[in-house]
């Protein structure tokens, strides 16, 4: 069966856990299957070998155009979905496109041509179940080969400074968030805990993916870094930072619900304890501690500078689940069986 996948070079990320990345592992494990890379500027031949066709977040009259032309030609289309692109915040700056009712209609369009939905998380199937019929939820998974578990994982950070003062990067604890523009109203949810942690002469504060220019003005205090272009740069950056906690605030809203736990997994293989709001059933596994507040979150951060016995333990349990559930190996049985069911 040869798989065609239309890659999209500005959300790398996405390809990476959604898509090229998913499927390649299985080309490469079960010869059955092979792999053709589709590009925007490709022509209809290169679809026309193909036997199935993955879009990714289709949306839009170009992208609806090679779905009807994929069945014109008798290829399959699967699509697949990790963001509820039907109700994106106005404080996104996605939504100047998504939320455009002609974009919408598009997205909805692009049901009614595929053979198969896939989509990350449960909410998201609930939401577009009116939609179509065959909708198969596969959670954003780790590829364990690629970006394996940081094998050093500290004990506790609260008495690695105390027992190691004199030593200079290491005398702070270290909070980390990694996102884009697109995260703004999400991180002034917690606005005083970024006060506080950028102030308080315990803790450091570092951003990964927010323009820097942004970060001196607004969050004077805060390090930042730019995005590096390649995927797996990503993931060294982020064992590279040392960071001993990540915060991932998020807006209550229906956009941030449907998505997935994908940051409290890059935390957990990074050796980082990952903090996000209560309420939201995607964080909702082992190795994820939840906060209800911003002056929660900085009382829980004030006792966790004295001590944090636990550390180890609860990301010890979080590798543990995201093995048993969030290997991408296991997760991609499901797509090969999506695939034979076409």
């Amino acid at each position: 069966m040869r798989i065609g996948i239309l890659v999209n070079n500005e959300s790398p990320a996405t390809d990476f856990y959604r898509t090229t990345g998913a499927f390649t592992k299985i080309a490469k494990e079960y010869p059955k299957y092979q792999i053709e890379t589709i590009k925007p500027s490709s022509q209809w031949e290169d679809y026309a070998k193909c036997d199935v066709v993955i879009f990714s977040r289709p949306n839009g009259d170009s992208m609806l155009g090679l779905i009807r032309d994929c069945k014109r030609i008798g290829v399959k289309v699967v699509i697949d979905h990790d963001d509820l692109l039907l109700d994106v915040p106005v404080t996104n700056p996605a939504h100047n496109h998504f939320g455009r009712e002609e974009v919408k209609k598009t997205v909805i369009e692009c049901f009614n041509y595929a053979d198969a939905v896939i989509v990350s998380t449960p909410k998201l199937k609930e939401d577009f179940a009116r939609f179509h019929k065959n909708i198969t939820v596969v959670p954003n998974g780790v590829d364990l080969n690629v970006t394996p578990f940081t094998r050093h994982v500290k004990q506790n950070p609260a008495a690695r400074i105390k027992s190691n003062p004199e030593l200079l990067e290491d005398k702070l604890i270290k909070i980390l968030w990694r996102g884009s523009m697109t995260h703004m109203a999400d991180l002034k949810t917690i606005e005083s805990f970024w006060s506080w942690a950028t102030l308080s002469d315990k803790t450091t504060v570092g951003w990964i993916g927010i323009l820097q220019a942004y970060v001196a003005t607004h969050y004077p205090g805060v390090l930042s870094k730019d995005w590096r272009p390649f995927v797996f740069h990503y993931f060294e950056e982020l064992r590279n930072t040392n960071a001993d906690y990540g915060v991932f605030p998020l807006v209550n809203e229906p956009f941030n619900h449907a998505k997935s736990n994908i940051f409290a997994l890059e935390m957990l293989v990074a050796g980082i304890v990952p903090y996000v709001p209560s309420g939201f059933a995607e964080f909702n596994n082992p190795g994820v501690r939840h906060y209800e507040t911003s002056g929660g979150l900085i009382k829980e951060f004030i006792n966790i500078c004295k001590d944090d016995p636990d550390y180890f333990l609860t990301i010890s349990e979080g590798r543990d689940w995201i093995t048993e559930n969030r290997d991408v190996e296991k997760l991609n049985l499901k797509r090969i069986e999506i695939l034979e069911n076409l």
